[in-house]
């Protein structure tokens, strides 16, 4: 992973090992302001929160990419959360389980299966394979 700042990117996501929506929605809500779902299937949901021109726009993935793990993406940085991994550790605290989530922006020549694993041992670095070969 390179040495560049999550800070240089306009949004957050992470991976949840949790797909109880309404435990995850309530988590956001308890954190964003003016949180409002604007669309639910049964593969997750979309919302929206903030006011005004600093809207966001967000969604919920539940087993993103057959992954077995949620996405939360929020396309934003006008969040309590300065990057993906403050994000992730106050998900893992509030719900339990696994999180994954980038530790640094991507740049060129990046592992694209290094991950930060945050769960109830602390903060690991891991090898997550996504795709098939």
């Amino acid at each position: 992973m390179s040495e560049g700042s999550l800070s240089q990117l306009d949004d957050l996501e992470i991976y949840l090992e949790c797909s109880d929506l309404d435990a995850i929605l309530g988590w956001l809500q308890q954190h964003l302001p003016h949180f409002r779902e604007t669309r639910r299937s049964r593969k997750g949901c979309r919302f929206q929160c903030g006011t005004g021109d600093l809207s966001s726009k967000g969604m919920v993935v539940l087993n993103a990419g057959n992954t077995g793990f949620t996405s939360v993406w929020i396309d934003s940085k006008d969040t309590p959360w300065d990057d993906d991994v403050a994000m992730g550790r106050s998900a893992q605290k509030a719900l339990g389980g696994a999180v994954r989530c980038v530790e640094s922006a991507w740049t060129q020549g990046d592992d694209p299966d290094r991950w930060l694993q945050i769960d109830g041992t602390g903060e690991q670095i891991i090898q997550w394979v996504t795709e098939e070969p």
